[in-house]
């Protein structure tokens, strides 16, 4: 067994351009570990953030080493360590792995924790593995919302964790509706899903609730357009504070979500991608030696859904 492997990360932050090869070697497994091949990962809004030196798992890197990237797993079983249960040799599985402190997923092979991952279908489309970090956001932040409690603004909705937001609260029975200068994008997902303008939720003054994902300036403009009793989540880690304070000066209730491994949550998803009552959307594929050029695509912001790397 060819005991090297690939990784994709950083040595010194900066744009996609930074982004280099390592080559390593396999680590020995621990109790409830698998060696994972990785069929494909994808693109997230924290890893073009780490890449770029900000967050705290890119402060916590020492000068000068490395730091793989990555958190998307759809892969294939090659080794099983002591004390997995439910996860055999060769099968295909999916999840959100080393999250957040311990990314990797950009490579040839990583080593996995058995509790972070779900066994699926050998004959997956690549496209799943958009869903786990995305897909668990989306729920976790939605779990901090009911659906009585009014209707559900959700901005950026064709983004990686928007357009799996709105089917899944919609799912759930909320009344959704789109925040968006991309009308024509969410028509062309057939999701058949409400929609305004961002110059359509200004005219007037909402009632109901927002599940933010744009964060900062514009989130707070939003929220300064709501009713004070107003509920609502905000994502984006970097502007959270500021915007819970916002809210909290308008009378508004409001909470932040740090998404956080959860497999009960990661399969439900996966069975209703499977029904059909669930797609990830993929704007592009790249191939993981071409990974500089998929962070440019994503940071151009053009990009719909989710972009796949192909191991």
């Amino acid at each position: 067994m060819n005991n090297q492997y690939k990784q994709l990360g950083v040595t010194e932050f900066g744009t996609a351009e930074r982004l280099s090869v390592r080559i390593s070697t396999k680590p020995s497994l621990t109790i409830g570990q698998v060696w994972v091949r990785v069929l494909a990962s994808s693109i997230n809004p924290i890893d073009i953030k780490t890449r770029s030196g900000l967050g705290y798992v890119a402060q916590a890197k020492q000068p000068g080493t490395f730091l793989p990237l990555g958190y998307d797993l759809l892969g294939v079983v090659e080794q099983v360590g002591d004390g997995v249960s439910g996860i055999q040799l060769g099968d295909t599985v999916l999840g959100m792995v080393g999250f957040p402190s311990s990314p990797g997923c950009y490579a040839s092979h990583v080593v996995a924790s058995s509790e972070q991952i779900i066994c699926v279908e050998e004959k997956v489309s690549l496209d799943i593995a958009g869903l786990s970090l995305a897909g668990l956001t989306a729920v976790q932040a939605l779990s901090k919302l009911l659906p009585s409690n009014g209707t559900l603004y959700i901005n950026a909705p064709t983004g990686g964790v928007g357009h799996l937001a709105v089917q899944i609260a919609k799912n759930s029975g909320f009344d959704v509706v789109a925040v968006t200068k991309r009308g024509n994008v969410i028509e062309s997902f057939e999701f058949e899903l409400p929609y305004i303008h961002y110059d359509d939720f200004f005219a007037q003054r909402q009632v109901g609730q927002l599940l933010d994902l744009v964060g900062g300036e514009t989130a707070k403009k939003m929220l300064s357009n709501m009713e004070p009793s107003s509920h609502f989540v905000t994502v984006p880690t970097v502007t959270k504070d500021d915007v819970i304070a916002h809210g909290q000066s308008l009378k508004m209730h409001g909470e932040s979500v740090l998404v956080t491994p959860n497999c009960q949550q990661l399969n439900t998803l996966y069975q209703d991608v499977v029904n059909n009552q669930l797609k990830v959307a993929v704007s592009e594929k790249y191939k993981l030696d071409d990974l500089s050029q998929a962070h440019t695509f994503v940071e151009q912001g053009q990009h719909f859904g989710k972009v796949i790397i192909v191991a």
